[in-house]
């Protein structure tokens, strides 16, 4: 693996990119792992019951998002929080969303729209691809 210094711009902005895209993946499996639980419990509050295979297919997942965590737990306890920080406010983010959107997709673009609306700070603008909705955005908001 090369060391920063010998990279050029290029490909420290590739590695910066690598990274962030890495991290967004642990912060999604926290943010999964969140959901999961709290569709459990309400189920299990309704009185609603999984079936065996779907509990089987659910300790599978859990377990194999914990595997994949294992790399944030052997960071410090800073790094750690950060994680979780980040975790917990996708999950607000995406509450918020459903919330104020139900199921109005133009809504949901609109909010999208004003989101995409502040400019980019990390350069994931030009690597994301995104749905039909999104590179609409991006059109009509000049993004490239």
């Amino acid at each position: 693996m090369k060391s920063l210094e010998s990279m050029t711009e290029e490909e420290r902005h590739l590695n910066h990119l690598a990274a962030i895209e890495c991290n967004l993946v642990y912060i999604m499996a926290d943010v999964f792992e969140a959901l999961w639980t709290e569709c459990e419990n309400l189920n299990q509050r309704c009185g609603y019951e999984m079936r065996q295979e779907e509990k089987r297919h659910y300790k599978a997942a859990l377990h194999h998002i914990h595997m994949m965590r294992g790399a944030t737990r052997q960071l410090d306890t800073t790094g750690q929080e950060q994680f979780g920080q980040d975790a917990e406010i996708t999950l607000d983010l995406l509450y918020v969303a459903v919330s104020r959107t139900g199921t109005d997709n133009m809504m949901l673009c609109r909010f999208l729209e004003y989101m995409m609306s502040f400019p980019d700070k990390l350069g994931l603008d030009s690597v994301r691809e995104g749905s039909d909705a999104f590179n609409a955005i991006k059109k009509k908001l000049q993004i490239k």
